[in-house]
């Protein structure tokens, strides 16, 4: 059942004026408290900048640009769920569980406030990391310079963004820090499926294909493919006039997960313990 805790009325003439630094200053603490959780933080520091050196015997043997622009797809979407969507998930059940929420909730910062300064540290920290790897990767991975630097930047912002509400969806059924390491499996195996890296595409049926290309991770793939080489999925040349087309129709996708993760959040999250 939704707890649904009172919440005092803040005062309307303070609160826009207070609202950015009491963000600042809520964010600034979880990045203290991210500073003292060392496996989290190793994870996010250590993961991103190993991953390219995983690929390098495939860069190797001779891979085509268009395979190692979705091997960096990959690689991406694995930072993001490790850094930004695990790494929320634990923080928020942990803070949930010491009734740090609670408390902030029944304070004058508003619930969004609460959560985005939760999740400020772990995205600004995926994107540093993710920018770090990707210059890595095109020494290591014998990869050119991007050709649309937006798309890549897009599929990694809004990337981000959408897994924020998925963790605090998977909150809802995650009762401690250690069984998120269970409650998380389902959506990390579905978001890398969504990658075709694990099975590629052009094995499924054709419906199954339609279904996997609408996955939260599919986009993000995408938009790295374009905005690395300028192709599609299959490897075709995406120009003109359909480059845009592209962008708008994968950024569609992301914005749409977002929006309906967050309607589930605002209406569903559990600010207290699970009982």
């Amino acid at each position: 059942m939704t707890t649904t805790a009172a919440r005092p009325a803040p005062h309307a003439a303070a609160a826009p004026a207070r609202r950015p630094p009491r963000l600042l200053g809520l964010a600034a603490a979880e990045l203290s408290l991210l500073r003292r959780n060392r496996m989290q933080l190793g994870t996010a520091l250590v993961l991103p900048l190993v991953l390219p050196l995983m690929f390098l015997p495939l860069a190797n043997n001779g891979a085509s640009p268009a395979a190692l622009a979705g091997v960096l797809g990959t690689m991406v979407v694995i930072v993001l769920l490790f850094v930004v969507y695990y790494n929320l998930l634990s923080s928020y059940v942990a803070r949930r569980q010491d009734l740090v929420l609670k408390r902030l909730r029944t304070g004058e910062s508003s619930d969004a406030t609460v959560l985005a300064a939760t999740a400020a540290p772990a995205l600004l920290l995926a994107i540093v990391m993710i920018t770090l790897m990707m210059a890595l990767s095109i020494p290591l991975l014998r990869l050119p310079l991007p050709e649309n630097p937006l798309a890549l930047v897009l599929g990694l912002v809004l990337g981000a963004l959408m897994l924020v509400p998925l963790a605090l969806v998977t909150a809802n059924i995650t009762r401690t820090v250690e069984s998120a390491q269970v409650t998380s499996l389902p959506a990390m195996v579905v978001l890398m499926l969504g990658t075709g890296t694990i099975l590629p595409a052009e094995l499924l049926p054709e419906r199954a294909g339609r279904l996997i290309a609408i996955l939260p991770s599919a986009p993000i793939t995408a938009l790295v493919r374009l905005g690395w080489l300028g192709i599609d999925a299959d490897g075709a040349a995406v120009l003109g006039g359909d480059v845009w087309t592209s962008i708008a129709a994968q950024c569609g996708i992301l914005l749409a997960w977002a929006l309906l993760g967050a309607l589930i959040v605002r209406e569903h999250f559990r600010w207290e313990p699970r009982g």
